[in-house]
């Protein structure tokens, strides 16, 4: 199996195909399957990258404070690309993975070729009028992530009734959640400022989400208006995960914003 020790820790990872390299980061809860369609499409036109986040899938334990679990994860996809002589790269992340990928590219700005983030949105300020309430209702919803994972599967059979194959693998990664430190993670996004570091981002950013969820389109569609240099794409019958929903069609638009970037010509000429 291909693990990697680093940074005080275990990563799993997987690495195929060749060219352009591009990293896949998966939300937290999730592992890299969440990016299965999409390793296997790329595989074939590019080197595709996807591996576990710290605290998740097949990697290492979360066993870092709270305050630094989005910086030791930036670390330790730094240290990564480094064994695997990767300079730059393009990076793709989904929901909260694309908090990890922004504070990497404020952190690392000369390993970024472009970022794609999918079903990305700003947290909301938790100092605001009503949101200490709000965030006794998360901490409730977080707790019932320690029920049986069997308990959820009709409800999310019925969700994603029209999108079999991205029920398949959320059924796969529910049953495998590793609840604790899912939790530890979600504390550690209540203390990150992605909204302050995202907008010094001055790399070509493409923002993607379903049509399906309005609430989620209206604040992915507030966000993107954010970045300084940003597309949106907006998928017609998906919804989170955008790219799973809908994998060909996202194939397709990724695909097309990396020739339009010239995305691999800068990967060509870094070799």
């Amino acid at each position: 199996m291909p693990y990697i020790e680093l940074n005080g820790t275990s990563l799993y990872y997987e690495m195929s195909g060749s060219g352009l390299p591009i990293v896949f980061i998966h939300d937290y809860s999730t592992s890299h399957h969440l990016f299965e369609p999409q390793a296997e499409y790329f595989s074939k036109r590019a080197k595709v990258i996807v591996f576990d986040l710290r605290g998740n899938g097949q990697s290492g334990k979360m066993d870092v404070e709270i305050s630094r679990i989005v910086d030791t994860q930036c670390e330790d996809l730094k240290l990564l690309l480094d064994a695997l002589s990767v300079e730059k790269a393009v990076i793709v992340a989904c929901s909260s993975g694309a908090v990890l990928a922004q504070k990497f590219a404020y952190l690392y700005p000369e390993r970024i070729i472009n970022m794609v983030l999918v079903d990305s949105y700003f947290q909301e300020d938790y100092t605001a009028r009503g949101s200490k309430m709000k965030g006794i209702f998360e901490v409730c919803a977080w707790a019932a992530h320690y029920l049986p994972a069997e308990m959820f599967i009709r409800s999310l059979r019925i969700t994603y009734n029209k999108w079999l194959s991205a029920y398949h693998i959320l059924r796969k990664e529910l049953v495998h959640e590793r609840t604790t430190e899912l939790i530890k993670q979600r504390l550690a996004l209540r203390q990150t400022d992605s909204y302050g570091f995202a907008l010094r981002l001055q790399i070509p950013v493409l923002v993607v989400s379903g049509n399906q969820n309005e609430w989620a389109l209206e604040q992915v569609e507030r966000t993107a208006g954010k970045y300084p240099s940003a597309r949106l794409a907006i998928l017609e019958d998906a919804m989170y995960p955008t790219h799973l929903c809908q994998p060909q069609l996202f194939n397709r638009i990724l695909l097309d914003y990396l020739r339009e970037q010239h995305s691999f010509q800068q990967a060509a000429a870094s070799d």
